[in-house]
């Protein structure tokens, strides 16, 4: 018999049943049969229930079938106290300690449930972005070949043995690998396709204007030791990648881990590029070197190899005398002295050209002879392309020598064009964002751009240029990239069920101006969107469509757009370009950001923040790379967001970049107000003591700021 409860009625609303049970326990409480039949069976039914409400969707059925699981707990805590411990406390006890655990679960399984759309989205895209890459790296297949990327190798390429003393490993030291390619940013697209063209590494760029295919995980350099094992190198760095495959082997076997093969490893790196640093050279005293390899006498057996050296080491130049009385053209390859018998080589493969030494540790492979260049370096590089920056150097080193070739170099009009075809050479091709001349940059892909006029040019001459037209094409192509990010965000390509192509933009009313724009350049029709602020152009004639079509043709980012417009380009029997990675002049930033940007003002942290959302996070991360900023992610919109808030940041893009590539929407209007924004005094008026004055012009300019 259970005696000495004690019953306290609290302010809680109970069912019918709750309270008509409650009411008859003094009569329940006499019966130990009947006491522990309810107790089994509100412990059964509160099992039951939490069971039932685990697998609801709708909140208020979790709610309503998770009442039960409640009621022993709420008993214990807030109706029942016991003056001893008795089966009916243990029973409510085990009750309630199953009824956390049956919570726990449910709000386990809730998360799951919620989440489980994004997971899904974001395995889709990262499927997406696979397939991708996939397709850039059986293109960069077809595109690159291996002895070239060998002979770029062998100039720009670096084999690195990486120590660094750790007191908590075994061996006492860390020992990595790690392979770079460092260029010029300029040359970022070669760059691309060489790491797509090996499908491994990462791209990063340094704060000197430079940047660097790396690689250094053991998987991926496994790649890359395959391939030069099968396309070698030819120079000495031919020995330092065999003492990197060597260390490489020792870490595959684990080797690394012992002081034995941490001993092999500095030996090997003793002798490699520059030695053992000054603290390893201190602390390993008695060391013994491993012998370097010896370099076998180089022997070029591949044309292709030689454009890749070329593009990392060679130079096109054009030499004018002091007076600007003659022009002669001057092909060279410079290397270190240990690489002499190479550039000797260079001789025979040519049967042109000499070896000179330079005044320090190198030499280079000169050709002088107008006849030679002629008829031997400028067909050969015709047929063997280079594909980095150079090219553009090697296509204006080709327009001086046709000038020669005419004798046109004799006349004072003549050796002014060679003039200022070299001024836009080599050096003279730097980007700058300066008004000035207009000089084509990029590499292959052949972007324009603004460059400060060089000092030497004359400026009587250079002001005779034919600049508008220049100019126009500039323009036009720079629209251009700016439809294809506006698409990338709002546009749509498709196909209907009959078979007929039909591309849309879907814009806010207040943007309907860039639909007329493009409406007038195209054609198709513009209707509002009835029940919405919008308004949708549509395009589906033929010919306007092609025209749009082969004008966003290679300048579509979006994976997803991509496959829309290749359908369409089936259609038309129009071949699908791939598009070259984004640089840092291209209209296609304004274009997503008219899209999907957004110009805010946090009214918390009183911070000026630049956005773009996107559901592929791929089209957002070399934004990051060239435009700095980073990327967050967005749990609840299921989508990515590129950020941008620090001042620097953003007035560097307002005076460098939207003033060649201004955004064509309303969001212009906010972006014209950046600077005052930042002039303005609204962290005195808004934090500080209260000034009439700056009060005042913080009003005026957020008066300004929220008309739109």
């Amino acid at each position: 018999m259970i005696t000495g409860i004690k019953v306290r009625i609290v302010n809680i609303k109970w069912t019918a049943g709750v309270y008509l049970l409650m009411r008859s326990s003094p009569l329940i409480e006499y019966s130990n049969t009947v006491l522990l039949f309810c107790l089994w069976l509100g412990a059964i039914t509160s099992i039951f229930s939490s069971l039932i409400g685990l697998f609801q969707q709708d909140i208020k059925k979790v709610i309503a079938y998770s009442t039960m699981s409640q009621l022993a707990q709420e008993c214990k805590t807030h109706l029942i106290t016991f003056r001893h411990q008795t089966i009916y406390e243990k029973i409510i006890d085990i009750i309630g300690y199953f009824r956390i655990c049956i919570l726990i679960i449910n709000n386990l399984f809730s998360f799951v449930q919620i989440n489980f759309f994004i997971l899904s989205r974001l395995i889709a895209s990262f499927k997406l972005d696979t397939k991708y890459k996939r397709v850039l790296h059986q293109e960069a297949k077809q595109k690159l070949n291996p002895y070239y990327i060998t002979g770029f190798v062998d100039g720009e390429g670096c084999f690195l043995i990486n120590i660094y003393p750790k007191s908590n490993y075994k061996a006492g030291y860390l020992v990595s690998l790690t392979f770079k390619l460092k260029i010029h940013s300029r040359d970022i697209n070669l760059l691309e396709n060489i790491k797509n063209y090996f499908n491994i590494g990462n791209i990063t760029h340094r704060k000197d204007g430079y940047v660097e295919f790396i690689v250094s995980s053991i998987k991926d350099l496994k790649v890359l030791i395959d391939n030069f094992d099968s396309y070698p190198l030819l120079t000495q760095k031919w020995a330092d990648y065999q003492i990197f495959k060597q260390t490489f082997l020792i870490i595959s076997l684990k080797e690394h881990l012992t002081i034995e093969g941490v001993n092999k490893i500095l030996s090997l790196k003793a002798v490699l590029n520059n030695g053992l640093s000054d603290s390893l050279k201190k602390a390993l005293p008695d060391l013994i070197p491993a012998i370097r390899p010896q370099t076998p006498l180089p022997k070029i057996i591949d044309c292709n190899w030689v454009s890749g050296f070329v593009d990392a080491e060679g130079c096109f130049f054009i030499r004018l005398s002091s007076t600007l009385t003659s022009a002669s053209l001057v092909f060279k390859v410079a290397q270190h002295i240990r690489d002499a018998k190479l550039l000797e080589e260079f001789i025979n493969f040519f049967n042109c050209g000499y070896y000179k030494p330079n005044a320090t540790t190198g030499g280079e492979f000169v050709v002088t002879k107008f006849s030679d260049i002629n008829q031997k370096i400028i067909p050969f590089f015709k047929e063997y392309p280079i594909l980095g920056l150079k090219s553009m150097d090697f296509n204006d080193f080709v327009k001086a020598g046709e000038i020669i070739q005419k004798k046109a170099h004799l006349t004072k009009e003549g050796l002014y064009e060679i003039k200022q075809i070299k001024s836009g050479m080599n050096k003279g091709r730097s980007i700058n964002l300066n008004p000035g001349t207009l000089s084509s940059k990029g590499g292959g892909m052949g972007l324009l751009s603004y460059n400060k006029p060089s000092k030497s040019v004359d400026k009587k001459y250079y002001s005779t240029m034919s600049l508008p037209k220049t100019l126009k094409e500039n323009n036009d192509k720079s629209f251009k990239e700016w439809l294809a990010g506006l698409i990338d965000g709002k546009g749509k390509f498709f196909v209907s069920k009959k078979g007929y192509a039909n591309f849309q933009i879907i814009l806010p009313e207040k943007d309907k101006s860039i639909l007329y724009e493009i409406k007038h350049k195209y054609g198709g029709s513009i209707k509002s969107i009835s029940g919405s602020n919008s308004f949708k152009y549509k395009l589906h004639h033929k010919k306007g469509l092609i025209s749009l079509v082969l004008d966003v043709n290679g300048l579509i980012r979006n994976p997803v757009k991509i496959l829309q417009l290749n359908k369409v380009c089936i259609i038309y029997n129009i071949e699908l370009k791939r598009n070259n990675p984004l640089t840092y002049n291209n209209g296609w930033f304004s274009g997503i950001i008219d899209a999907d940007g957004s110009i805010i003002i946090n009214e918390t942290s009183n911070q000026l923040i630049l956005s773009i959302t996107q559901k592929n996070r791929y089209l957002l991360e070399p934004l990051q790379t060239l435009y700095l900023g980073r990327i967050n992610i967005f749990s609840t919109k299921e989508a990515f967001q590129y950020v941008i808030y620090r001042k620097k940041e953003i007035l560097d893009l307002v005076d460098n970049y939207f003033i060649k590539y201004p955004l064509k929407s309303s969001k212009a209007y906010k972006l014209n107000l950046i600077k005052d924004f930042y002039e303005a005094p609204w962290s005195s008026s808004v934090g500080g003591d209260y000034q009439p004055d700056k009060f005042s012009k913080w009003i005026n300019f957020k008066n300004k700021w929220d008309k739109l």
